[in-house]
């Protein structure tokens, strides 16, 4: 379950009871309300900001690794062009062959990254998480807030309601980085179709079209 849906979600309108309510007999307490706005957190903590940068540094470095090896495969692609007509046909499908298996493995390598990486980053984030809720339970706690609102479900709230930033200065404090793991990638045989990736780290390589054998 992700962070945004950890809170209940309540729309502060229509609770103009100032005293305790009664629901089958029993009373309910006077709502004592705060608000949060969650998507703020993981965007201004020193922490959250951290993650991403480790997150974008991993991913430039495999996008440069990638390159290099689309560059060397769109230059055997070439070749292979060049000497279609050339080769003996069983020369050129063992060549080409030999392609196809190489193109296959580094695309599978792809997708097997980024699928690491995203698990990697979703790791952290968890971590992250964890930590915003217990200082945000904390903060109601000292608050004696009985209602903890996500900031996007308000219409208007009275500015001194809103905790984000007092859950922001105690996150840093607490838990000022978290460091991205090291992506398991264990290697796929060439031709395997991988699962589909749980979201967009590295751009999948091109896809060329294979010279055809000669006949």
């Amino acid at each position: 379950m992700r962070f945004g849906t950890r809170f209940g979600v309540a729309v502060a309108l229509g609770l103009t009871a100032l005293s305790p309510l009664s629901v089958h007999g029993q009373q309910v307490p006077t709502p004592v309300i705060v608000t949060v706005d969650v998507q703020q957190i993981l965007r201004d903590s020193l922490v959250a900001k951290d993650v991403q940068a480790q997150m974008d540094q991993r991913t430039d470095r495999y996008t440069k690794e990638v390159t290099s090896q689309e560059n060397d495969l769109q230059k055997t692609q070439e070749e292979l062009e060049k000497e279609r007509t050339t080769l003996a046909p069983d020369a050129f499908n063992e060549r080409m062959r030999d392609f196809q298996r190489r193109y296959d493995a580094l695309d599978n390598r792809v997708q097997a990254t980024r699928q690491a990486l995203q698990q990697s980053y979703n790791d952290a984030m968890t971590k992250v998480e964890n930590t915003a809720v217990q200082i945000i339970a904390d903060i109601a706690a000292e608050r004696k807030a009985n209602l903890v609102v996500a900031k996007a479900a308000v219409l208007f709230e009275a500015p001194e309601l809103d905790i984000t930033q007092e859950v922001i200065k105690r996150l840093d404090v607490k838990l000022p980085q978290v460091q991205l793991a090291t992506p398991q990638i264990a290697p796929t045989a060439a031709g395997a179709a991988p699962p589909p990736p749980a979201g967009g780290v590295l751009p999948s390589i091109g896809g060329p079209v294979l010279p055809q054998a000669p006949r």
